[in-house]
């Protein structure tokens, strides 16, 4: 799980935020970690030890990306790293607290039926995180600037598409969509 950025176009850290009885973060890892994942791996960055410290007691380990200001290339390199001994990663980000342990267990089980490859995750006409890859493509992952995009697009041939629904979609990036997050979470979706 990508958890390193800055929050820049919300003004402080938006994993930290309160969404329903836990932290945006909390929320997320909670979620992959219910998917049945063998391992839940958490990139940090910004505010690192805020981050950890409102995972605490959760099942997962974390890793420390120091260069996380020179984008979400950093993080992937960082991941890729700490996976040494994984066959398959698939990569989330902590700030889509929408998507449920069974859409992340979709993912898995796509996979495990399509191997090796890729799983990505479509919602509507918008292909957004999560991703699954097999490790053969994890030289590649590390050495990407900012998202997944053009690995996604080299290996079309490769990649299975799940469809999710749309409304999952949802990246809390400013204070807009925190907002909209909230108004989810009171109307119970």
């Amino acid at each position: 799980m990508l958890a390193a950025g800055a929050s820049s176009r919300m003004g402080s850290q938006k994993l930290l935020l309160p969404l329903g009885s836990e932290t945006v973060v909390a929320r997320t890892v909670r979620q992959v970690s219910e998917s049945g994942v063998d391992e839940v791996l958490v990139v940090v960055g910004f505010e690192h030890a805020r981050i950890v410290a409102a995972i605490e007691g959760q099942h997962c380990r974390v890793t420390l990306n120091p260069d996380y200001a020179t984008g979400m290339g950093s993080s992937f390199r960082t991941a890729v790293a700490a996976l040494d001994q994984s066959s398959a990663a698939m990569f989330a980000l902590a700030d889509q607290p929408f998507v449920t342990a069974s859409e992340y267990r979709r993912l898995i089980d796509a996979y495990r039926e399509h191997p090796p490859g890729i799983v990505c995750a479509r919602y509507g006409d918008v292909t957004a995180p999560p991703h699954l890859f097999d490790r053969q493509f994890f030289p590649e992952l590390a050495g990407l600037e900012h998202g997944a995009r053009p690995v996604l697009q080299r290996h079309r041939d490769r990649t299975v598409v799940l469809q999710l629904p749309a409304d999952m979609l949802l990246d809390i990036d400013t204070p807009e969509d925190y907002e909209r997050a909230i108004e989810r979470i009171s109307a119970g979706r």
